[in-house]
């Protein structure tokens, strides 16, 4: 799977560290919102295009596909990821499970895989976000044949994909009730073209919501329709009355979703990387006044050329660092072994859908905690955005709703879990240690049902919902680890991944297990102190300086930048023009 990465980053690693995708923040001059979506929607189409990924790989979700994800050159520019995956993996994809018996889409799906054209996908609206099944937008069939698309009122509004005129035609797949003779045919499919390159077509209305706070600028939209006219060919599928298998049917509609619930993983893995190259590097140029702790006396011995010592010295500061790295490596295994089980199309679909849904539940928690603790410990110089980090933070909370919020879905897995509606794949050692613990939570939630009765109960509500997101993370605790031992990945990381887990719920591990508190602290130290000479190895294997441009990684990127820095209006300087012109 590692070679599968290597192989697809040298197909984008050129433009990586092109002119094109010169990250804004070392450009030299701040840019309009409106600058920046243009650029992003100039770096995105370069980008499809040098991915060269086909319609086999979207469908067939091969390990190109899945490396696709992992590319770090989404960290350079995050808001090309929510445009390449809502071109290829929304869009492309969809349009495919469709392309078999309509040969007529074949034209529209070259356009989108060259980036002709922009793809959008409107399902969710201002009313209805993941419950997308109770959506209200109509299409009723006309007496003379073809649609008429309606948004009845603003709450039916299709919210957030980025609508807008971009210089390029637009069309989109819009999730519709069909309305047959009065009756009500279920959701579907519709393509709907929204605008030419600069304007949107009679009865499409586009409203432009400006960024997000403290993200690259993506223009999201608000889009409605009124009676817009669409052709018999607009409807992807047959008209047939679904209501019988309504869910089923609708999952049916929305599997790119699904996969984009897993896919979405990759570049929030990517994130923590890049952050952990920072933090780790800047940990070891940076460097404070000595004292007299071993720790610092091994450093100065270390670093002999100098009175002062790397503040990487300190536990405070490698702890966290090493932590984050081994999350790293760990959760990239389970998203290869993630992507495996969930590419098999004979597992049963709830069971694909719940690992998917677990891994992005438990990289969201790990990434966003280790990505405020990194920012933290590059102190302030982590909070410009110019050294990344803190922006990747704003990014990867936006990723944690995309295609389904994460704590949401913790509560809708666990709950069926609870119940017994499917279950997950049988763990690989029932005596695991974490697996004790997730079992241990689930009988104990299970008892309090039984008290409380019914599960619709405000008993439910207040005593069992709180208790999801933990469940949640205990079984992906426990599947992270497997994958790292299934993977190799080293006991260094694998024994460093353990004790963070355990003591991530302490109280149950000395409640239950008797495994005291400070029992649990002395292993972790442990783990710490046995990954610390694994430092710079760690931080190499990464495999992401080329997108880690931020200036506090190395003194000559950091002069650079400060040289390069806009200097404020200053009466030295004007006498020193005025001397200079007087000598001229």
């Amino acid at each position: 799977m590692a070679n599968a990465l290597k192989t697809f980053k040298k197909r984008t690693l050129s433009l990586a560290t092109s002119r094109l995708f010169c990250p804004l923040e070392l450009l030299g001059r701040p840019l309009s919102n409106t600058e920046q979506w243009s650029l992003t929607v100039q770096r995105a189409i370069a980008l499809v295009k040098a991915m060269g990924l086909t319609l086999d790989a979207i469908q067939d979700l091969t390990d190109e596909w899945w490396a696709a994800q992992l590319d770090p050159i989404f960290t350079v520019d995050p808001a090309i990821c929510t445009v390449v995956w809502i071109q290829l993996n929304l869009v492309a994809g969809t349009l495919a499970m469709y392309s078999q018996n309509r040969p007529d889409l074949r034209p529209l799906i070259t356009k989108i895989l060259n980036f002709d054209a922009f793809g959008h996908f409107c399902l969710t609206e201002l009313d209805h976000g993941l419950d997308a099944r109770n959506l209200e937008t109509t299409a009723t069939q006309l007496a003379g044949g073809g649609f008429d698309l309606h948004t009845p009122h603003h709450g039916a509004a299709k919210f957030m994909p980025p609508t807008a005129p971009s210089g390029l035609p637009s069309i989109a797949i819009v999730f519709a009730r069909l309305i047959v003779g009065g009756n009500n045919h279920g959701i579907r499919c519709f393509l709907v073209e929204l605008s030419d390159e600069e304007m949107a077509y009679p009865g499409v209305t586009v409203r432009m919501i400006h960024g997000r706070a403290g993200c690259k600028p993506v223009k999201h939209s608000i889009t409605s329709f009124n009676h817009v006219k669409l052709p018999a060919s607009a409807l992807l599928g047959e008209p047939e009355d679904s209501s019988l298998q309504a869910r089923d049917d609708f999952s049916r509609l929305i599997w790119r979703v699904a996969v984009g619930t897993l896919a979405f993983v990759g570049p929030v893995i990517s994130a923590l990387k890049v952050s952990c190259h920072i933090a780790g590097k800047y940990s070891q140029r940076r460097t404070v006044a000595g004292s007299s702790s071993e720790a610092v006396n091994n450093a100065k011995r270390h670093f002999k050329s100098s009175p002062r010592v790397p503040i990487i010295s300190f536990s405070t500061q490698y702890s966290p660092i090493l932590g984050a790295i081994a999350n790293a490596f760990v959760l990239e295994a389970f998203y290869w072994r993630s992507a495996r089980f969930f590419s098999v199309s004979s597992n049963p679909y709830e069971q694909r859908h719940a690992v998917a849904t677990i891994m992005k539940i438990l990289s969201q928690r790990l990434v966003q905690n280790d990505l405020l603790s990194l920012s933290e410990r590059c102190g302030v110089q982590g909070l410009f955005a110019h050294n990344q980090i803190a922006s990747l933070v704003n990014e990867v909370r936006g990723v944690g709703i995309a295609e389904g919020d994460a704590f949401v879905l913790s509560l809708r897995l666990v709950s069926e879990l609870l119940t017994r509606k499917y279950l997950l794949p049988a763990p690989d050692d029932p005596k695991n240690i974490l697996y004790v613990h997730e079992e241990g939570l689930f009988n104990e939630t299970r008892e309090v049902i039984r008290a409380i009765g019914h599960h619709r109960s405000d008993a439910f509500n207040q005593l069992i919902l709180p208790r999801c997101e933990k469940i949640a993370l205990s079984v992906g605790n426990r599947m992270a680890y497997e994958a790292a031992l299934d993977a190799g990945l080293s006991p260094q990381i694998t024994n460093f991944y353990l004790a963070s887990a355990v003591q991530a719920d302490e109280g149950w591990f000395a409640e239950k297990m008797k495994y005291s508190r400070e029992d649990q602290f002395v292993d972790h130290a442990k783990a710490v102190r046995e990954a610390l000479p694994c430092l710079d190895k760690w931080l190499k294997k990464l495999d992401v300086e080329d997108y880690a441009w931020a200036p506090i990684v190395d003194r000559d990127r950091w002069m650079a930048f400060f040289h390069n820095l806009e200097i404020a209006p200053s009466h030295q300087l004007v006498k020193r023009e005025t001397e200079l012109k007087a000598r001229l």
